[in-house]
């Protein structure tokens, strides 16, 4: 009868070596574009956070001699929250292969799901993130992606993000007026371009209290029939299309990524510019735990578990273009 013992000498010898080669085999975007936080340094660890979207602290004043500085106030704006999911999967061996000493069997068995287990979890965390983009322009509540609740924690805006709408929108509200994240209709075009990094960095780039703020756009994300119309946009020295010899204004603004995780039909022809590291949160446990359970009548399961979640934290880092919002 193969032990717990082996069992967790092939978990420790075998599968961690092989899920971690696979989990680090190659890099998804989500790291490069979220900002990362641990899954268990949260308010409730492994369960959920909360957070504020300040207003932004107020404008220093002129200081004359003999005077005492204003006090500067805090207020909050918004109140965000994250929902961390837990995933997991495991493979059951039977007591008769246990108790017919099969190691190599159990072995084998493992070292394919750990490898798989690995690969699998980082594809998986960048499917979840990918689907936010896709569906945070969808009118209707999409709570796959935007139900932050967690324990003792209803999510007030269940589907959409802290403020009661689609991440990306045509009416956040910022003292007391509309600003937009989000066009319908607009082709990937220089030009387009231009004027949506305009409505980023000027337009929407206010605090709550209306006093201008600094954004600075990173990366341009495309699905893959995209991927050489924003090369040719983004790289070439000279205005792509232009017969006149102009320079291209645009060499080097942004990153163009190419997003294999964005495979919604209805995004085929959309593109998203965002501020990396800024506006989007995910908290991630890493690499998928490996333990095991022997049930009643013997069998023993490997179960493999992380933990994930992502939420948004400021829509003014991010615009979405050329995609529906039904």
């Amino acid at each position: 009868m193969i032990s717990a013992t082996q069992i967790q000498e092939l978990i420790e010898n075998d599968g961690y070596p092989a899920m971690f080669e696979s989990y680090d085999r190659e890099a998804p975007l989500y790291p490069q574009i979220c900002q990362v936080v641990d899954a268990s340094s949260t308010g409730a660890p492994l369960y959920g956070q909360k957070g504020a979207v300040f207003k932004g602290v107020d404008r220093f004043e002129e200081l004359e001699d003999g005077n005492d500085p204003e006090d500067s106030t805090l207020g909050k704006d918004y109140t965000w929250q994250a929902k961390i999911r837990t995933y997991s999967r495991r493979i059951r061996i039977p007591r008769r292969v246990l108790a017919a000493n099969r190691l190599g069997e159990v072995k084998a068995s493992l070292v394919e799901a750990a490898d798989e287990w690995g690969e699998l979890s980082r594809l998986q965390k960048d499917d979840f993130v990918a689907g936010m983009f896709q569906r945070g322009t969808l009118t209707a509540a999409q709570p796959a992606f935007f139900d932050n609740t967690y324990v003792n924690n209803a999510d007030p805006n269940a589907g959409f993000i802290y403020d009661g709408l689609p991440w990306y929108d045509t009416a956040h509200q910022i003292n007391g007026s509309s600003y937009a994240n989000h066009v319908v209709s607009s082709a990937l075009t220089e030009a387009n371009l231009e004027t949506h990094l305009e409505t980023m960095t000027t337009t929407n780039a206010v605090d709550a209290r209306g006093n201008r703020v600094i954004i600075r756009p990173t990366h341009l994300i495309v699905p893959g029939g995209l991927n050489f119309t924003a090369q040719k946009i983004l790289r070439s020295v000279q205005l792509p299309g232009s017969a006149n010899n102009d320079i291209n204004p645009l060499q080097g603004a942004l990153i163009p990524v190419k997003w294999a995780a964005l495979t919604d039909a209805a995004s085929s022809a959309a593109y998203w510019i965002i501020e990396a590291g800024k506006g989007l949160r995910a908290y991630d446990s890493g690499a998928p735990v490996l333990e095991q359970y022997r049930h009643m009548n013997g069998d023993v399961s490997i179960i493999a578990t992380y933990n994930f979640g992502a939420t948004v934290t400021d829509w003014r880092r991010h615009f979405c273009a050329n995609k529906a919002a039904s």
